[in-house]
């Protein structure tokens, strides 16, 4: 009489070699995928980062604003907080900004024009500056801050430093050597 094999040992599937091998070659086909598409893509996009300087504008902010941004403060975009350059000068001898003051005119009793300038607490001046950046060109002509937020001449961009929040108005993009 034959010995029937309990039903424990008829269903228990056999793992095998062949088994292992495919095992490791779906895995192997897995990473592959996830290499190509995000570890490639990002070790591009911040291998080619150059050094650039941004000019840049901002309109119609109270006198005493320019107190708080100085040269070498850290600049963040306000709406993502990553990092977006770090002030320099103006220009030669100045402070991270250059100031163009309220002023007014008024033609006296002799017909003379005269400009009076006012820095009171209700004044509103405009100031020009200018950062430094890791960032390159993409494919399509736009620039990209250090690999991924895009930035374009004439855009509009909010951003913070430690004292003070303020939108910038990007006037230029350029190699520092090609000022």
């Amino acid at each position: 009489m034959k010995n029937k094999a309990s039903a424990n040992e008829r269903t228990r599937p056999r793992f095998g070699v062949l088994d292992a091998v495919i095992i490791i070659l779906v895995i192997i086909a897995v990473v592959g995928v996830y290499f190509r598409y995000n570890i490639l893509d990002f070790i591009s996009s911040t291998k080619n980062l150059d050094d650039y300087t941004i000019s840049y504008s901002i309109e119609d902010i109270r006198y005493t604003t320019p107190n708080y941004i100085n040269v070498g403060d850290e600049v963040y975009f306000e709406d993502t907080g990553k990092h977006f350059g770090t002030l320099i000068s103006a220009s030669e001898n100045m402070g991270a900004l250059s100031i163009t003051p309220a002023s007014e005119y008024f033609t006296t009793s002799k017909a003379e024009i005269v400009e009076v300038f006012y820095p009171d607490s209700q004044s509103r001046v405009d100031a020009k500056g200018r950062m430094t950046c890791r960032g390159s060109y993409s494919d399509d002509g736009g620039f990209l801050v250090n690999g991924s937020t895009f930035i374009a001449s004439g855009q509009m961009v909010s951003v913070k430093t430690e004292n003070v929040t303020v939108t910038i108005i990007i006037d230029e993009i350029s190699l520092p050597n090609e000022q």
